[in-house]
């Protein structure tokens, strides 16, 4: 387009001159000296509507390039924002659900206030299994050693399994080599409560040895019993959602833990000791 523009005029010129050149060399006849001439302004139209047409298609193709490409980096900014708010978001929620879940473990600490506890963050989970297995950011340093009883958001979580200087593994309780003595909070009946290889992918425990005469329900609490000699009692572990008879008469239940196992990123760890 610019280059049709800068040149048109010379184009021209040069159509100007062809046409003095053949009106010298037929000067002496009027007739075809007039034809020239028309001949001469008919070309110089002609070339100037041309040249017109030929920079206005070049101008408009010039000016929709332009402006597509305005568009472009308009769209290119506009996605950048997005992503930008959308991390800004991300880290919102991440915050809030910090909080919320440091405000449920304030109120277990008040809740057991009766038990020195110590707090602790998760730093790491076991990649083979996510629930089974949590590192936590407190160790042998902390006074933390094997044995000692684990709460998160929502009651018992699990055990001290080994410790090191400044880290500890928690074996939490869906894992079933983890069992703690268990109670029915409304009767008292007894069991054991632990993991239970089928039921871990579903997020439940079983809790084995009640009696076939034991007043167990449907929606009862089960809490860390009264008569254990490793773990401190009355700290919830979940609800019952089945009850069910094996063979010899025994009963079991199965229960829905307080503890959401799979999302557990900060832990109270009870640094009383029981024996």
């Amino acid at each position: 387009m610019d280059f049709l523009q800068r040149y048109k005029k010379w184009f021209i010129i040069g159509l100007m001159a062809l046409s003095v050149v053949m009106m010298a060399f037929t000067g002496r006849n009027g007739y075809q000296q007039g034809f020239l001439r028309s001949a001469f302004g008919t070309v110089v139209t002609s070339g100037q509507s041309l040249f017109s047409s030929i920079g206005n298609w070049f101008s408009d193709r010039w000016n929709f390039f332009t402006s597509m490409n305005q568009l472009h980096h308009e769209n290119q900014r506009l996605l950048s924002e997005i992503d930008r708010l959308e991390a800004q978001l991300a880290q919102q929620l991440h915050l809030q659900e910090q909080v919320r879940n440091y405000a449920e473990l304030l109120n277990m600490r008040l809740l057991y206030d009766d038990y020195a506890m110590l707090g602790a963050d998760v730093i790491s989970h076991n990649p083979s299994n996510w629930s089974s297995t949590v590192i936590i950011n407190r160790g042998a340093n902390d006074g933390i050693s094997v044995g000692m009883a684990v709460i998160a958001s929502g009651g018992f979580a699990g055990r001290i399994e080994s410790v090191g200087p400044n880290y500890s593994v928690v074996a939490m309780l869906i894992e079933d080599a983890v069992a703690v003595s268990a109670q029915s909070r409304r009767t008292g009946e007894l069991g054991i409560v632990r993991g239970d290889v089928n039921l871990s992918s579903y997020g439940l425990l079983r809790m084995n040895y009640i009696t076939e005469t034991a007043d167990i329900n449907i929606g009862d609490e089960i809490i860390t019993s009264s008569i254990s000699s490793m773990f401190p009692p009355g700290i919830l572990i979940g609800r019952v959602e089945e009850v069910g008879t094996v063979v010899g008469g025994m009963r079991y239940a199965i229960i829905r833990p307080a503890v959401d196992f799979s999302s557990v990123t900060s832990v109270l760890i009870i640094t009383d000791i029981f024996d």
